[in-house]
């Protein structure tokens, strides 16, 4: 029996009937708050759980399925999650710098105000995600942010190389530093790092 444990009280929230939650099924499962924190979670189902202010840093979620869950101020810091599904999950205000989620399923997730910093999504599908978050560092190479709303988006010294972003939302997008190399406009069309690293100054810093 493996007891769920409340984050702020330590109250048990939820039992599970097994010996590890690898490949368990706590699909659609109140864990509010949870503290799941350096746990093995691997293949674990958690398809439209409650996971809002749940402590999952540093958990290993590789392969697990938590598509359309809510993780509303989740902290998932250094959490393993290559390959999840986290399609159409609720990430607002979601910190997951330093988390490890190439080839991870993004799409359709709303992600405002989410924590990217430092994050690898290589090879992610962020395609028509709410991408409206912080990715300062972050790792996109060769991710899928077609038709995403990136608006006021974070990409300062993210590496976006080979990215697709065609049809995405890219208003006041902050690119600073970032390598886009490869990578596909709004537009489709192919960027470059000279072009995203220009630096625009004021006429008369140009005099003297």
């Amino acid at each position: 029996m493996v007891p769920i444990k409340n984050r702020h009280t330590g109250k048990i929230i939820h039992r599970v009937a097994a010996d590890s939650l690898v490949g368990a099924n706590l699909a659609g499962v109140k864990l509010l708050g949870a503290n799941l924190a350096g746990l093995d979670l691997t293949g674990v189902s958690l398809m439209t759980s409650d996971l809002r202010d749940a402590d999952l840093r540093g958990a290993i979620l590789t392969g697990a399925s938590l598509k359309a869950a809510g993780l509303d101020g989740a902290m998932l810091t250094g959490a393993m999650m290559k390959k999840a599904d986290l399609g159409e999950a609720m990430l607002a205000g979601c910190n997951l710098s330093k988390a490890q989620l190439q080839g991870a399923i993004l799409r359709y997730a709303k992600m405002q105000d989410a924590n990217f910093e430092e994050a690898d999504l290589t090879g992610a599908d962020l395609s028509l995600a709410d991408g409206r978050a912080n990715f300062f560092k972050a790792n996109l190479t060769r991710s899928d942010l077609r038709g995403a709303d990136l608006t006021g988006a974070n990409f300062m010294g993210a590496n976006l190389e080979r990215a697709n972003m065609t049809g995405a939302q890219m208003s006041c997008v902050r690119l600073a530093h970032a390598k886009v190399d490869g990578a596909l406009d709004s537009h489709g069309r192919p960027m470059h790092n000279h072009v995203a690293g220009k630096v625009h100054r004021p006429w008369w810093q140009f005099w003297g």
